[in-house]
């Protein structure tokens, strides 16, 4: 294939976000007295992936009321003041998109005002061509509608067509959202699902990666009739 751009989910590919976010959850638990134990963390593990709110209402049994406007905010703030890490060599591979041409883009859930500033605190937004939010379309994953946004603007800016997007999740909502909507998806294990689980879900072997850091070696072994930039 000819891999024109590269659609990014945000936490667990690009954020160190899956382990450091349950820490943050359940710091935000003691704040306000709510209980956290084994059974909640399991809980939240399997449900990983989905939206905030319906994390925290699901996971933590909280109401959808307190979640959005207490819990929920608390939660962002701590992201505000202590950003959470990148997964590790994240700037080298978003360097290497930069050098070899290739749009990298962002697909979140998470409120575009709070994620532009986190990202202009760590000096991330100049990677990316496209930042895809809550607030520029009304789906989620695993509706594969959720990427018409992101499809539109790399056409309309970049004159790259679907054929050419290549799609990097992190848990099964992903997979299904990437198949669904007819592009290559590729699945890191540095969210909640490691190979022993990734292998249930219906994906190539090969397109199970350990991180973001396996990405140019994926791009370079399948790219068509085109000379990249060497990797470091």
């Amino acid at each position: 294939m000819k891999v024109g751009a590269v659609i990014f989910d945000l936490d667990g590919p690009i954020l160190d976000s899956f382990r450091e976010g349950l820490r943050r959850i359940k710091i935000v638990c003691a704040i306000y007295d709510i209980p956290f134990n084994r059974e909640h963390y399991k809980k939240l593990t399997e449900l990983w992936g989905l939206p905030g709110i319906e994390l925290l209402t699901q996971g933590l049994g909280l109401n959808e009321e307190f979640a959005k406007t207490t819990f929920y905010p608390a939660w962002e703030r701590l992201d505000l003041t202590q950003p959470v890490p990148l997964v590790t060599r994240t700037r080298e591979v978003l360097a290497w998109l930069v050098r070899n041409k290739i749009q990298a883009t962002i697909l979140t859930s998470r409120h575009r005002e709070h994620l532009l500033d986190m990202f202009e605190r760590i000096d991330l937004t100049r990677y990316f061509s496209v930042i895809s939010t809550k607030f520029d379309t009304p789906y989620r994953k695993p509706d594969p509608r959720v990427f018409w946004y992101t499809f539109e603007e790399l056409r309309d800016k970049f004159g790259i067509e679907k054929r050419e997007c290549l799609f990097v999740g992190d848990t099964p909502a992903d997979v299904d959202a990437g198949q669904a909507v007819e592009i290559e998806t590729l699945l890191v294990q540095t969210g909640p699902y490691l190979l022993k689980h990734a292998q249930k879900l219906p994906l190539q072997l090969s397109n199970i990666l350990n991180s973001i850091d396996d990405l140019p070696g994926w791009i370079e072994e399948h790219q068509d009739n085109s000379s990249l930039l060497p990797y470091d």
